[in-house]
């Protein structure tokens, strides 16, 4: 698998997941098992233009040549999807939140994004030398 394909399939779950939290934040957090009650839809559409501020990153990044901007990239987004994994065991097995189907799924993306950035910066040095 090339970095190319990782960054074009990123983009696309991403956009998903936050057309998901903008358009439609309480049947977003209904899915995750919070309470879609209060101020919850706000921070919901912040999590999604986050997640659309991802997608765009993944999108302009897909066509970049092996340089040290794409390394940056490739570094940012391996960083963010570990910090992910890490908020959701907080949100699981601290904060109390049950973990369920939704939370299932992010940790299939989560993780596997991460690992597959990981690949990319450490595993395949050939698609990212300068």
């Amino acid at each position: 698998m090339r970095v190319n394909t990782v960054f074009t399939i990123n983009y696309i779950v991403a956009f998903i997941f936050a057309a998901v939290f903008i358009i439609m934040p309480a049947f977003g957090l209904e899915m995750m098992g919070l309470n879609p009650e209060g101020a919850a839809p706000i921070y919901a559409r912040g999590w999604g233009a986050f997640i659309l501020g991802v997608s765009a990153l993944a999108f302009f990044s897909r066509n970049l040549s092996k340089s040290e901007g794409r390394r940056a990239v490739l570094l940012s987004l391996f960083f963010s999807y570990i910090f992910l994994v890490i908020y959701n065991i907080y949100q699981n097995f601290i904060a109390g939140i049950p973990i369920n189907l939704m939370f299932v799924l992010l940790y299939i993306v989560h993780i596997g994004f991460a690992a597959l950035y990981g690949y990319f910066l450490f595993g395949s040095p050939r698609e990212i030398d300068v």
